[in-house]
């Protein structure tokens, strides 16, 4: 039975006028009404003084009342635990998404800017004979992307064909080769790894001693490749399956730059070691000379010899 009706009804059966129970209990007749009606609830207070003049107890007074009350409390309670639940599972999958997406993002950044790469770093030159000057070209790329890494040479094709635009540096090199036919050019790619295919450097047969020998260089190419005096000698650690420098016996020494061309034709180049380094031990060795091309790109080429 709803509260306001058990008021009602007891306060009939007691005798009592709206108005005579609104003055026993300090409330106004049109409060009484309003509690009948249900429009309105006593609180606690007035809960015990209205028990005390119907002479029944608060519980039996509003049993139904409390019970429907705390049944839509405990609804409500679990219904607002479980909203708070989702939006906490909604907050923690959108926050781990958001952290995915940040990490692929700086992954990403960082490749755009060519910071990071993956596979192995290719670096190739372009060189071209046009309108009778030679110009040459550098790219470092990724192998397995051809994303370039970075861009060198001279700034003859960069000014003509805006070559920084682009993303590929097989579609650069190829941009830079049909240009130059289209003008009666030639040109030729050389990648750093294969430098011995343009350039022969070997050990003249019976010239290895202790202190020295004598190096035979060609170019295998109709570009203008230089070297110089410069070298160094390493020797190879069987224990520890690597090559290793071979320290200088004396540090003052110097080199003539780099001055001499490689031709097609075999030139010998007679080394003398024992100042710098002293009389070779028994071992495998290997020297280390650099070659420029088109006075732009410096390579490493290397021969190996052994000391019995």
């Amino acid at each position: 039975m709803k509260l306001g009706k058990k008021i009602f009804e007891l306060r009939k059966k007691k005798g009592l006028s709206q108005e005579e129970l609104g003055d026993r209990i300090g409330v106004t007749r049109q409060t009484i009404s309003n509690w009948e009606l249900g429009e309105s609830s006593p609180n606690v207070e007035q809960l015990k003084l209205l028990s005390k003049e119907l002479n029944i107890s608060i519980d039996e007074l509003v049993d139904n009342d409390i019970k429907e009350v705390l049944v839509e409390k405990v609804s409500n309670t679990e219904k607002l635990a479980g909203l708070i639940l989702k939006i906490i599972k909604i907050i923690t999958i959108i926050f781990i998404i958001g952290i995915i997406t940040f990490i692929i993002g700086i992954i990403l950044v960082k490749r755009h800017r060519h910071n990071i790469y993956t596979g192995n770093r290719i670096e190739e030159s372009i060189y071209c004979k046009l309108y009778g000057e030679e110009h040459s070209y550098t790219i470092s790329y990724e192998e397995t992307t051809g994303i370039p890494l970075e861009l060198g040479g001279d700034s003859y094709f960069d000014d003509i064909l805006n070559l920084s635009k682009y993303n590929d540096a097989h579609q650069i090199f190829n941009i830079i080769n049909d240009y130059a036919k289209k003008n009666n050019g030639t040109c030729k790619i050389i990648e750093s790894k294969n430098i011995e295919e343009f350039i022969d450097m070997y050990v003249k047969d019976n010239s290895i001693t202790d202190s020295g020998l004598t190096l035979v260089i060609k170019n295998n190419t109709e570009y203008n490749i230089e070297y110089g005096e410069e070298y160094y000698l390493e020797k190879y650690d069987y224990k520890n399956n690597e090559w290793i420098k071979v320290p200088y016996k004396n540090d003052n020494f110097g080199f003539n730059a780099i001055g001499y061309n490689a031709t097609n034709e075999e030139r010998e180049f007679k080394l003398n070691w024992e100042f710098m380094y002293g009389k070779l031990s028994k071992g495998q060795y290997r020297i280390v000379k650099y070659f420029i091309f088109e006075k732009d790109n410096k390579y490493m080429l290397s021969t190996e010899f052994s000391i019995d």
